[in-house]
C-alpha cells in the first residue's frame, strides 16, 4: 500500500470520528497547556526568586499533572480504540496487512499528537502570561512586568515529552492488540466488558473492610499531629475499597433485585435493571475512577481555597505586634536562668535600635520554655522513647502567668502548685489535675487565649505562678533526658519581645539585625510584613497549584464521562434498535434507558459527597497547619466547593446527554 493512500485513509478517519477525535485532541491539549504553564512558573527566575519556599511544592505539583495527564490521555484512547476496535476488524476482513493498519494508526496518531503538541504549547504560552500575572497577584507579587516571564526551551521540550510518553503507550498498545487479536475478537471487543469478577462476595467483604478501615481512621483522628500520620492510610484504605465496592456491589445489588420476580417483571423494571446490570458490570471501575476524581478536586479546591482566603485572619491570629525577636538561653549563657539580666539586655538592645523621631510602642518582653511530652497516666513525661508516633507527642510551652498576662492582656493569678493549660489539646482539654515536674498540680482554667506564635504548629500552653518554677520545670525534664545516640541533651528556653514602632524608616529592620549580630546564631527576628508575604506566598501558591490539579483532575474526569458515555451509545444504539424492532413503545424504551444514565452518572457525584463528608474531619483537622481553625468556615467552604462542582457535573450530564440520544437515535 502506498503511503499517500495511508495518509488520505488516516486523515479521513480522524475527519470521520470528529465525535471523538476533536473532544480528545481539545481535553488532551488542555491538559499538555496546563503542564506547559506549571514548568514555565517552575523554571521561571521571577518565581524562583520570589517564591524560593514553593519551589519544591511546585515541581511535585508540576510532576503530578503530567503523570495524570499521561495516565489520562491513554486511558480516554484506550476507550475511542475500543469504539473503533469493529473498523479496524474490517480492514483485516477486506485483505489489509496488519502492518498496513498498523501504520494507517501510527500516521492517526502522529496527526493528534502533532495537534495537541501544537495547541499545548501556543495555549499555554497565551494563558500562561494571564496565568502569570495571577499567580504573581495571588501570592502577594504587585506590579509584576509580562518581560518576566519570556518563553524557554525547557518547558516546551518537558511538555512534548509528556505528551511524546502518553503516544508511546498508546503506540505500543495499538500495535499490541492489533498483532495479538483475530479480526473476529476486534469485532466483539467493542461489547467486550471490564468483566464481572467471579468472586465478587469475597471482593465486597475486602472493599467494605478498606472502606470501613479507611473512614473510622478519618473519624476517630485526634489532633493534627494524628492526621498527618493517618491521612494517606486513610487515602489508600478509600481508594481501594471505593473501587472493589464499585466491581462488586452493584451486580449484587441488582442480581438481588432481578431474583423478586413480583418487582423484576414489569417492563420498566426489566429493561431498566438488566441494562443497568450490564452497565455496572462494564464500567465498574470507570465509575470508581470517577467517583475518587471527584473527590480530590473537592477536596484540594476546599483545603487550598480556606487556606488562602483567609490568610490575613491567620496573619492577625499568629502576630499581634510589628517585630518579635527570640534569644535562645543555653547553659554556656551568663544570662542562663537570669530572666531579670536577660529581660534587660533585651530591652536595652531594642531600644537603642531607634534613631530620630523613631518611637517604640508596647514593648513586651516575656520567657518560654518549649518541648515535646507524653501523658502517661495524669503524667507529663519526656523520657525518650525509639520511633514514638508522632501523634503520642504533646508540644507544650511553659511560661509564667505574668508574661502570659502581658501577651494576651489578661489578669490571671495563680498560687503554688496552680496551672493554666491553654489552647488544651486532647486529654488536657478536660483534664482537672496534671503531674508536671514529678509534682501534682492543679488547673484552674482551660483558656483558648492561647500565645499567637503557637497557632501554626498547635501547641499548647501550661502556665506557672513564676520564673522558679519555670526554671524548676525546665532543669527537670532536661535531666537525664537523652537523644537517639544516648548522648545528653539540655533542652534551651527562649527569651522572647515584641513591640511596635511609631514614625518607623526603612531600614530599622537592618539595625535591629545589626544590634543582636552579638547573638550569633541564637536569635530569630521576623516583622509582621515578612510574615504576612511568606504566608501569601505559601498559602496563594497552594491555592494556585490546588486550582491546576482541580483543573486536570476535572479534565479528566470530564474525558472519562464523555468517552464513557459515547462507547455505551454505539453499544446501545444496537439494543435500542432490537427493543423497538420486537415492539417496545419508544416512550418506555427512552424512559428506561434515561433513567440508567441518570443512577450511574450521578452515583459517583453521591460517592464523592459521602467521601467528602466523612473526611471533613481529618482534612480540617490538616487544615491547622495552615492555621484554619474555624470550623463553620471551613465546612461553608466545603459546601460551597461541592454545591459549584455538583452545577458543573449536571452541564456536563445534559451535554454528554445530548451526544449519547443523538449517536442512539
Amino acid at each position: 500500500m502506498k503511503n499517500k493512500l495511508k495518509r488520505r485513509i488516516a486523515w479521513r478517519n480522524v475527519v470521520s470520528y470528529k465525535q471523538l477525535m476533536l473532544p480528545f485532541i481539545f481535553t488532551s491539549a488542555i491538559m499538555g497547556m496546563l503542564f506547559f504553564i506549571g514548568a514555565s512558573l517552575l523554571d521561571n527566575k521571577f518565581v524562583q526568586e520570589r517564591n524560593p519556599s514553593l519551589v519544591s511544592i511546585m515541581s511535585i505539583a508540576v510532576t503530578l499533572v503530567g503523570i495524570f495527564s499521561v495516565i489520562f490521555i491513554t486511558y480516554c484512547n484506550r476507550l475511542i480504540s475500543k469504539t473503533r476496535s469493529k473498523e479496524i476488524a474490517l480492514y483485516e476482513i477486506l485483505g489489509m496487512e496488519k502492518k498496513h493498519i498498523n501504520a494507517i494508526m501510527f500516521i492517526e496518531q502522529n496527526i493528534c499528537f502533532l495537534a495537541i503538541s501544537v495547541l499545548s504549547i501556543a495555549g499555554g504560552r497565551i494563558f500562561g502570561k494571564a496565568l502569570f500575572l495571577i499567580f504573581n497577584k495571588i501570592t502577594g507579587s504587585q506590579g509584576v512586568p509580562l518581560m518576566e516571564y519570556p518563553l524557554t526551551m525547557k518547558p516546551v521540550l518537558l511538555t512534548i515529552a509528556v505528551i511524546g510518553i502518553s503516544y508511546l503507550i498508546i503506540a505500543i498498545n495499538g500495535i499490541g492488540k492489533i498483532y495479538r487479536s483475530s479480526p473476529i475478537e476486534l469485532m466483539s471487543s467493542k461489547h467486550k466488558r471490564e468483566g464481572e469478577p467471579k468472586n465478587r462476595y469475597i471482593l465486597l467483604v475486602i472493599g467494605a473492610l478498606f472502606l470501613g478501615g479507611g473512614y473510622f481512621a478519618a473519624l476517630t483522628t485526634k489532633g493534627t499531629l494524628d492526621a498527618i500520620t493517618i491521612f494517606f492510610f486513610a487515602v489508600i484504605a478509600v481508594v481501594i475499597g471505593t473501587y472493589l465496592l464499585f466491581i462488586s456491589l452493584g451486580s449484587i445489588v441488582l442480581k438481588a433485585l432481578r431474583r423478586n420476580k413480583k418487582f423484576y417483571y414489569k417492563a420498566e423494571n426489566f429493561l431498566s435493571i438488566s441494562g443497568m446490570l450490564h452497565r455496572i458490570n462494564s464500567n465498574g471501575l470507570s465509575l470508581g475512577s470517577i467517583a475518587l476524581l471527584s473527590t480530590m478536586i473537592i477536596l484540594t479546591l476546599t483545603m487550598t481555597a480556606s487556606a488562602y482566603v483567609q490568610t490575613d485572619k491567620i496573619i492577625d491570629k499568629m502576630v499581634e505586634d510589628d517585630h518579635n525577636i527570640s534569644i535562645l538561653m543555653n547553659e554556656s549563657d551568663d544570662r542562663y536562668c537570669k530572666y531579670s539580666m536577660a529581660e534587660d539586655d533585651l530591652k536595652n538592645k531594642i531600644k537603642s535600635t531607634t534613631t530620630g523621631d523613631e518611637k517604640i510602642r508596647g514593648l513586651k518582653i516575656y520567657q518560654s520554655y518549649m518541648n515535646g511530652f507524653t501523658l502517661e497516666k495524669g503524667e507529663l513525661k519526656h523520657d525518650y522513647k525509639k520511633n514514638l508516633p508522632v501523634g503520642d507527642i504533646y508540644a507544650v510551652s511553659f511560661m509564667t502567668v505574668r508574661d502570659y498576662n502581658k501577651l494576651i492582656g489578661g489578669n490571671y493569678k495563680l498560687g503554688k502548685n496552680e496551672i493554666i493549660i491553654a489552647e488544651a489539646k486532647r486529654d488536657l482539654a478536660s483534664a482537672k489535675e496534671l503531674v508536671v515536674a514529678g509534682e501534682k498540680r492543679r488547673i484552674i482554667d482551660h483558656t483558648k487565649s492561647g500565645p499567637k506564635n503557637m497557632v501554626i504548629i498547635q501547641a499548647q500552653a501550661i502556665i506557672v505562678p513564676n520564673e522558679d518554677e519555670l526554671f524548676d520545670i525546665m532543669k527537670y525534664y532536661n535531666k537525664g533526658y537523652k537523644d537517639q545516640k544516648n548522648q545528653k541533651m539540655k533542652a534551651p528556653y527562649d527569651v522572647s519581645a515584641a513591640w511596635h514602632v511609631d514614625n518607623m524608616k526603612n531600614d530599622y529592620s537592618q539595625r535591629v539585625k545589626s544590634a543582636f549580630e552579638s547573638e550569633g546564631d541564637n536569635f530569630t527576628y521576623g516583622t509582621r510584613e515578612e510574615k504576612r508575604d511568606f504566608l501569601m506566598q505559601i498559602n496563594g501558591g497552594f491555592f494556585f497549584l490546588g486550582m491546576l490539579m482541580g483543573t486536570i483532575f476535572l479534565i479528566g474526569a470530564i474525558m472519562i464521562i464523555y468517552y464513557k458515555q459515547i462507547s455505551e451509545a454505539f453499544e446501545d444504539r444496537n439494543r435500542y434498535q432490537i427493543m423497538a424492532k420486537v415492539g417496545l413503545p419508544d416512550k418506555i424504551v427512552k424512559r428506561t434507558t434515561r433513567k440508567q444514565i441518570l443512577w450511574l452518572f450521578f452515583l459517583p457525584l453521591a460517592v464523592a459527597v459521602i467521601h467528602c463528608a466523612v473526611a471533613s474531619k481529618i482534612v480540617f483537622q490538616l487544615m491547622a497547619l495552615f492555621a484554619v481553625t474555624d470550623v463553620w468556615f471551613f465546612v461553608g467552604n466545603l459546601l460551597t466547593v461541592i454545591a459549584v462542582f455538583a452545577a458543573i457535573y449536571l452541564i456536563i450530564f445534559i451535554m454528554t446527554s445530548k451526544v449519547y440520544h443523538r449517536i442512539i437515535s
